[in-house]
């Protein structure tokens, strides 16, 4: 028997050196050898740094849809695929990642409260990108891993249900998602359609709303490849049986002042309560094309005016403490989100010189968000901890004028930290106006 599992461990050695091999020559890759990658990677058969090499030989020589699809069935198989026939037709949600993105604190409560069944699978933080899971765990108590019987009980009780990805799921993708992360592997469009498509497709719902972000702060630095990656996504579920709508839109600045859990949990609920802002229209946009799919209304009109009394009225608010309170989380900063914005320690940055605002390293202002969690190299989780930025691209700055403010509690070096986020801001002469939203893709 021993010398039966030794043999399995040298012929997957063996086959997987191959596969290696065959990716790094831009050979394409089988739906056997994908699903023997994923099968690998499960058992633990295949080891970290194998796949690690295979992932560097995807970033760099890329998946072809025909891959990427059966990568995407794989890993959205290796492990329970959740059946929500009982429940209904639900949709779900997903972002490609940005800074100050959190959207999906808005967007939930808002078509939970207008009957849509909203099934959230969410991810946490990846490179210099937030992670919905995290922000949800702001509210103390709430609990983002739960059966998948509460999971269903709770979309039928309160209409949605907002979870982290759990190893009962896309378990290939679970492992993968981390190893992208660690080995710079992360910008890869086959890798990062098959993670998002995989966890939506093993997660049951029948309608799926992307929101594909471009630019500075997106993993697509340009339009070009966002489309790419849009259609691509949308293409998978369309095979897949799942209606697929995909909304294009700029991350060429954060989506709004706010970088950091607390602060951007505060900036959701703000546009809850009425707030006008960059991610409130992005939100009610996303919220029109989610009616639309699940054919609730049959125009944009009837739809934008649904949401928009959804906020009035505040239905959708009250639809978050819900949502929050049902999966043991306090509603306290619900009720007070200036309790989200205590801190230790305040730092401002001042502008050097003067202009107007033409560009900003949004991805670099990510992750300097990320630094104000290290002490001596290492990342805690300080969720009342970030930056209010006080200008946006086009904004006219003078010398000595403050560019933003870092709320912290204890970094190696703060001087060091607010000269790399001055640096982030670009000044110049031309007037810059970055379109929100780009189209949509269904």
């Amino acid at each position: 028997m021993f010398a039966h599992f030794v043999q399995k461990i040298y012929n997957t050695y063996v086959d997987i050196i191959e596969i290696i091999n065959k990716k790094k020559d831009k050979k394409e890759l089988s739906a056997e050898e994908l699903q023997f990658f994923v099968d690998g990677v499960c058992s633990g058969l295949i080891k970290d740094y194998q796949t690690t090499s295979l992932l560097m030989a995807i970033c760099l020589n890329g998946l072809s849809d025909k891959e990427t699809y059966n990568l995407t069935m794989s890993m959205a198989k290796s492990g329970k695929m959740l059946d929500l026939t009982d429940v209904g037709d639900c949709l779900d949600k997903h972002s490609t990642g940005g800074v100050s993105d959190t959207t999906t604190l808005v967007i939930v409560p808002i078509l939970a409260s207008l009957g849509v069944k909203v099934a959230k699978m969410s991810g946490r933080s990846l490179g210099f990108t937030g992670g919905t899971a995290d922000k949800m765990e702001v509210f103390s108590g709430y609990n983002t891993e739960i059966s998948t019987e509460k999971f269903k009980e709770l979309i039928k009780q309160n209409g949605a249900s907002i979870i982290s990805q759990s190893s009962e799921f896309a378990l290939a993708d679970k492992i993968i998602y981390k190893l992208r992360s660690d080995s710079g592997t992360v910008e890869s469009m086959g890798l990062i359609a098959s993670s998002i498509m995989s966890k939506k497709i093993a997660c049951g719902a029948k309608l799926i709303i992307l929101d594909c972000k471009y630019g500075s702060g997106a993993f697509m630095k340009t339009l070009a490849d966002c489309k790419k990656l849009a259609r691509l996504m949308v293409e998978i579920g369309k095979r897949a049986g799942i209606k697929v709508c995909a909304v294009l839109s700029s991350m060429e600045q954060p989506l709004t002042k706010y970088v950091g859990n607390n602060f951007e949990v505060y900036s959701a609920i703000e546009t809850l309560c009425g707030k006008e802002s960059n991610l409130s229209a992005l939100a009610k946009y996303i919220c029109v094309q989610a009616l639309l799919l699940d054919g609730k209304c049959g125009s944009e009109k009837e739809a934008q005016q649904l949401v928009e009394d959804a906020i009035k009225s505040k239905k959708a608010l009250e639809k978050l403490k819900q949502i929050v309170s049902a999966q043991g989380g306090s509603t306290s900063v619900i009720e007070n989100p200036n309790l989200l914005l205590n801190t230790n320690k305040q730092f401002d940055v001042f502008s050097t010189s003067s202009g107007k605002v033409v560009k900003i390293d949004t991805e670099e202002i990510g992750y300097i968000g990320h630094d104000l969690q290290k002490k001596n190299g290492v990342l805690l989780r300080q969720d009342n901890v970030g930056i209010i930025l006080n200008v946006q691209l086009g904004d006219t700055v003078k010398v000595g004028q403050k560019l933003a403010t870092i709320y912290f509690n204890d970094v190696d070096d703060i001087n060091e930290i607010a000269s790399k986020l001055e640096k982030c801001f670009k000044l110049g002469t031309k007037q810059v106006k970055p379109k929100l939203v780009d189209c949509v893709m269904v």
